[in-house]
């Protein structure tokens, strides 16, 4: 049954293409340990939402005999990825299908956001409930001492969430990019963020720190990645959110690194924020990355 990720993805193949070589990019950039997180998988890999397989050619060139499985909800990526011939096994399915197989390593980039965006269960939608279905599944499907390698947006803790911060725009016309995004973002909902803008002058708005992290996530994106953007919410938890799922799932935290790369290489030269008191704010983190081994 066809979800609501690969429709959207299915009608909107420009943005699904720019959606992929965005994602190939980030990886040569954000979260600076991915790449020698990769080198330490084992040799018979799961990556969940694969994508353009940029996650499965680096682990190749790192790991040429390892066993690669990919699996996409998304139809066109994987015909993508079956021509490139690479002797990966290509799975179109949903993940929580997967049955009668084990894995050393699964590995999540940037996907768990998207399960619980887009989960069919509406009262599952924007919760950790998926995520933590999919570590579930995860512990059912990994080999002793497996390990989950995640990547994924990180929520604004609630004692910085109600933070003000005054945000003014390069090209001063983005302004609008504000109330457009109060208005057609759908990840606000289970959120109790204050999403009030006060317009200070022609190019200064006064908003919540929680409000204004997840507009970073969007606004980075630009206006070509809109559609599919404001269907899903990037930071679903905290970083304590992200470490108590695991443990309760079964699992031992080994590495953790935190990163606000693609902020700052995207928005840069396109966005100053201010505190409330007009010193600079620095970028939030954007992503962590968790390698976490299971226990028996």
């Amino acid at each position: 049954m066809e979800n609501k990720l690969e429709k959207l993805s299915k009608n909107n193949k420009e943005n699904y293409q720019l959606y992929l070589k965005r994602m190939t990019d980030s990886l040569n950039y954000s979260t600076k340990g991915l790449i020698p997180t990769l080198a330490s998988v084992g040799n018979n890999i799961l990556d969940v939402g694969c994508g353009s397989g940029v996650v499965m050619e680096s682990i190749s060139q790192l790991k040429p005999k390892a066993k690669i499985t990919g699996l996409d909800l998304n139809i066109d990526a994987i015909n993508k990825l079956k021509g490139l011939n690479n002797g990966w096994n290509l799975l179109h399915m949903d993940f929580m299908e997967v049955n009668n197989a084990k894995f050393d390593t699964i590995i999540f980039s940037s996907i768990l956001h998207e399960i619980s965006s887009y989960n069919s269960d509406l009262d599952k939608r924007f919760t950790e409930k998926p995520i933590k279905e999919a570590f579930e599944k995860s512990y059912e499907l990994l080999e002793e001492d497996g390990v989950i390698i995640l990547r994924d947006g990180l929520l604004t803790e609630s004692s910085k969430k109600d933070n003000k911060l005054i945000v003014s725009f390069t090209d001063i016309k983005d302004g609008n990019w504000l109330y457009r995004f109060k208005n057609d973002f759908r990840g606000f909902d289970k959120l109790d963020f204050n999403t009030e803008i006060i317009k200070l002058d022609e190019n200064k708005y006064l908003v919540s720190e929680g409000f204004l992290k997840e507009f970073l996530c969007t606004y980075t994106w630009g206006e070509q990645s809109y559609p599919r953007e404001i269907n899903e919410r990037f930071g679903i938890l905290t970083e304590d959110d992200w470490i108590r799922l695991l443990k309760e799932t079964g699992f031992n935290i080994e590495t953790l690194i935190k990163s606000k790369e693609e902020y700052e290489k995207y928005l840069s030269k396109k966005i100053t924020i201010k505190t409330e008191l007009g010193t600079n704010y620095e970028y939030p983190n954007m992503s962590i990355l968790i390698k976490a081994k299971k226990l028996k």
